[in-house]
Order: C-alpha cells, then structure tokens, then sequence
C-alpha cells in the first residue's frame, strides 16, 4: 500500500513500504504530464550515495575516500 511522504507543488513522493517501493512524481505546472519514477531499494540507496557526494561537492568537503562510480545496475533476488 503506498503511503505519502512528501508533497510539494513540483514533487510527490510515496513509499511501498511492503514492497521496498519508492515513487517520485514530478510536475511544473497542473497542465503538464506528471512524470514519474518508480525505484526499488537497491537504486534508492544508489540515488541517496549519489545525492549524497553532490552534497559534499557543494559544501566543498574533503573525501576520506575516493568514490568510484559503479555503472552496473543492481540484480534483484525475487525469491526473496
């Protein structure tokens, strides 16, 4: 069942919590196609990693480490 976490005049973002299921709906106006984008768990934590070195080249932090990009997509256990 999805729950909402944020709502804003641009950004909608709901959780499937029992499905390990985050949505991202974007929009500029009322008139316009909203788009969305479905993610599961593994892009989630990659999009946060990812958010999260940008953030860091904004404040102008120094790495302890040197992130390597990854360009492989995550495979998913569905037996789980």
């Amino acid at each position: 069942m999805w729950k909402q976490m944020l709502l804003t005049e641009q950004l909608e973002i709901q959780m499937d919590e029992s499905n390990h299921l985050l949505e991202v709906k974007l929009s500029r106006t009322e008139q316009e196609e909203t788009a969305t984008v479905r993610l599961n768990h593994a892009e989630l934590i990659q999009i946060l990693h990812t958010l999260l070195e940008i953030n860091r080249s904004f404040r102008g932090d120094i790495s302890y480490f040197h992130s390597v990009q990854v360009q492989v997509k995550p495979k998913l256990d569905l037996l789980r």
